[in-house]
């Protein structure tokens, strides 16, 4: 059936952007979310052999310490870890969405920013934050078609 929606509706791009309900505090090991996104991809790729793919990293994700301080899950940057090699390993495109976001610390930034840009679960961006987020990843897309469009025309001289 995917075949037939791919004949129907060919895709240019596809974004895949999941995984930070999975990262957790003492998140080390996401082998099995490794072995199922890379599944997926193959999937993707089987089947909408036209089409690119994106893989957005999570964002951060924030948890209240023994202190009662706020500080980034150690699992959103060993995940991150792990999506990159799945972007490597599958040769898809990446963009690390919890550099964009700032870093370390950045979900509490949007939280507590005026207006919010963030739920106070600290966890997942509101509309705002996406809209921000959006422009930033859109620059980004714009500046990689602006080099790709630059070196083409270097390599047609």
């Amino acid at each position: 059936m995917i075949k037939e929606f791919n004949q129907k509706r060919p895709y240019d791009l596809i974004i895949l952007e999941y995984g930070l309900n999975i990262a957790t505090e003492r998140g080390r090991n996401y082998d099995n979310y490794q072995k199922g996104l890379l599944k997926a991809i193959g999937h993707l790729k089987e089947n909408f052999p036209q089409a690119g793919l994106l893989l957005l990293s999570v964002g951060d994700r924030d948890y209240r310490t023994e202190n009662g301080d706020l500080r980034t899950m150690p699992g959103v940057k060993n995940l991150i870890r792990y999506q990159q090699n799945v972007a490597a390993e599958s040769g898809i495109a990446f963009w690390n969405m919890f550099e964009a976001m700032g870093g370390e610390g950045s979900m509490a930034k949007l939280v507590q920013a005026k207006p919010s840009m963030a739920n106070y679960d600290y966890t997942h961006i509101n509309f705002r934050g996406g809209k921000h987020l959006a422009g930033l990843f859109y620059e980004t897309l714009i500046y990689g078609k602006q080099q790709y469009d630059r070196r083409r025309a270097y390599e047609a001289k």
